[in-house]
């Protein structure tokens, strides 16, 4: 019997007509992304911290006794609102920093020439006050500092006073403290700390009181020096690497200092009317423009700062034409900074991403040496020890921060000594080698005749070194009463003047310098007359010369030729008060007033001077 096949089995219809949906997956619910938390915050180390301001003032104890030198006498003792106090306050808000000089930089720095009124109001400008002011100063700067870094390597306290320590001792920071005139530096980078540190605070607390702290700083950092604007890249360096945030999440945060960075500028714009100003045509002090190089110099420049930074024995207070050639593609030197510079920029960008402590020093070091560079680049102009001072706490953070990872990788693997006391004591012996080179080289800075003659030492092929030290010969050959002595004095700066030419044929500074020796020390009148002429021929728009052929002319009793040189010192530069003064007094004693020379003492020329009225005018002494 067949066997049946069994009946399928029918699925039965839904009690419910409506369909039902097949079961979903539960919806994602994206979940916030946790704002990324700062390190753990540590009590400041107030041992380390104030460890630090007294290294800061002892290193530079010893410029105390120091007098003014370089630019100190033109921005203190020559700078007529400085000079007036408190009441020339309102004055100096207004005007360019070197206004008094008939050029146009552009600088607006007008927070350290207050300080220097203010010290004229209460010290009368004594130099030993000011010398430790700017000792104190920097004290600060190492007391801020060190908290900064505490903030930024919590529990690391060796680490961050060793840093702290290289940076206070480079004896690349000489120039800045040691001379009276750079407190602009002193001022920019130590409020730029200042911005930073409340801003960690805020950034810590987000208490708006820190921020608005923070903008307040930074109006004042600018006030001091306008090359503070590349804190804004060190803001948002700190904020990425040591605050954990996006790139992009920290240059948006910037946006409170963009507004202070739009309002000081538009401030500078309305006090002295330019934001850039204009350079001079001046081979000594802007050479590459001239040369147009500027580009390859840069580099060649990049190349001198390291090496400046890692071995700082050479140091000059002068570095004018033509102590360094300009750069070119047949220098090695231009070579070496190029490739240094597209191998720490590579080594930077690659720390940076990584937010490795190395990668944010040379990240620092690359942004605030831009200044520097920028000057180069865009201006022609010469290198400065004072533009390194901000990029050597970059080089000493690398550098510490390098030797510490490469001193862990040889101790873990053969020398365990060397990953527990190797950093301390390279960093150790290395702080005390700087601090040896610095004690010795603020003595350099005790005057301008023991700094310009120690300028010979490593500039002597300056044309501005040969011309400042043969001034101070002038001085002293002024000074001096024993004839042989004089003349002496008088042969040392004439040669040193003519080493100058030599150097720069045009350099119309030197030639009123010889001018001025023979007009005033051994008395050759046409050869005074002479090296004015040159002057004039060199660089036309320098006021003394005319003034002084005013004077020749005025002693010669050629009172109209006088006049018109008088007139002419006040026409190519209106701020010259010298020239000024006698033009007046002349006008008020004589009723002279002599803007156009007439045909006939045209073609009298210098010959006039022999010419001899019998009967010559009284004048007061001009």
């Amino acid at each position: 019997m067949a066997k049946k096949s069994p009946k399928p089995t029918v699925s039965k219809a839904p009690i419910s007509a409506r369909p039902r949906p097949a079961a979903a997956a539960a919806p994602s619910v994206r979940k916030p992304v946790p704002r990324p938390e700062l390190p753990a915050a540590q009590p400041i180390q107030w041992l380390w911290a104030g460890l630090m301001a007294v290294v800061g003032f002892a290193l530079y104890a010893n410029t105390f006794g120091h007098g003014l030198a370089l630019d100190d006498v033109a921005a203190i003792s020559q700078n007529l609102f400085v000079q007036q106090g408190i009441d020339g306050i309102p004055d100096l808000l207004k005007t360019e920093f070197w206004h008094f000089s008939n050029i146009s930089l552009g600088y607006y720095r007008p927070l350290s020439l207050i300080t220097f009124a203010l010290e004229k109001e209460f010290f009368d400008a004594d130099p030993s006050i000011s010398h430790l002011i700017n000792a104190l100063l920097y004290a600060a700067t190492g007391l801020v500092l060190n908290i900064l870094l505490q903030k930024w390597l919590p529990g690391k306290s060796i680490l961050t006073t060793l840093i702290t320590l290289l940076f206070l001792a480079h004896p690349l920071h000489t120039e800045v403290v040691a001379n009276i005139k750079s407190r602009d530096e002193l001022l920019s980078f130590l409020l730029m700390s200042g911005v930073l540190l409340t801003y960690w605070r805020y950034l810590e607390t987000r208490t708006y009181n820190w921020l608005g702290w923070s903008a307040v700083l930074m109006y004042f950092t600018y006030l001091s020096k306008e090359s503070s604007l590349v804190g804004l890249g060190l803001i948002v360096l700190m904020e990425y690497t040591f605050g954990k945030r996006s790139f992009g999440r920290a240059l948006v945060n910037v946006w409170p200092f963009l507004v202070v960075t739009m309002l000081f500028f538009l401030q500078k714009q309305k006090m002295i009317g330019t934001l850039s100003g204009t350079p001079p045509i001046d081979l000594a002090n802007y050479p590459y423009a001239i040369e147009k190089t500027k580009l390859l110099t840069t580099f060649k420049f990049f190349a001198e700062y390291v090496w400046l930074m890692i071995f700082p024995r050479a140091l000059s207070y002068d570095y004018s034409y033509n102590v360094i050639p300009s750069g070119s593609l047949s220098d090695g030197l231009t070579w070496l900074g190029i490739g240094l510079a597209i191998g720490i920029g590579w080594l930077a960008l690659r720390g940076f991403r990584q937010r490795t402590l190395w990668g944010f020093g040379l990240a620092w070091m690359l942004i605030t040496m831009a200044p520097g560079l920028g000057f180069i680049f865009f201006r022609g102009g010469i290198m400065a020890e004072r533009f390194m001072y901000s990029p050597v706490l970059g080089f000493v953070i690398a550098g510490v921060a390098g030797a510490n990872w490469l001193l862990n990788r040889l101790g873990e693997q053969k020398a365990p000594v060397l990953q527990r006391y190797g950093l301390l004591g390279i960093c150790l012996i290395t702080a005390g080698l700087y601090s040896f080179k610095t004690v010795a080289r603020n003595e350099d800075w005790k005057d301008n005749f023991t700094l310009f003659t120690s300028g010979l030492t490593y500039s002597g092929n300056s044309c501005q070194v040969h011309r400042h030290v043969a001034n101070e010969w002038i001085n002293k050959c002024m000074a001096e009463n024993n004839p042989k002595l004089k003349r002496q004095y008088f042969d040392r700066a004439i040669g040193h003047l003519r080493r100058s030419t030599e150097i720069y044929p045009g350099f119309g500074e030197a030639y009123f310098s010889m001018a001025y020796a023979y007009q005033k020390l051994i008395p050759n009148i046409d050869s005074s007359i002479y090296y004015y002429k040159q002057t004039i021929r060199a660089a036309s728009a320098y006021a003394p010369a005319y003034n002084n052929l005013g004077v020749i002319f005025q002693e010669r009793h050629r009172y109209h030729l006088a006049s018109h040189y008088f007139y002419l010192s006040t026409v190519v530069n209106p701020a010259y008060q010298d020239g000024r003064n006698n033009y007046e007094n002349l006008k008020k004693v004589l009723n002279l007033d002599v803007q156009i020379l007439p045909d006939s003492l045209q073609r009298e020329g210098v010959s006039a001077l022999m010419m001899m009225p019998t009967a010559p005018v009284r004048l007061p002494n001009l």
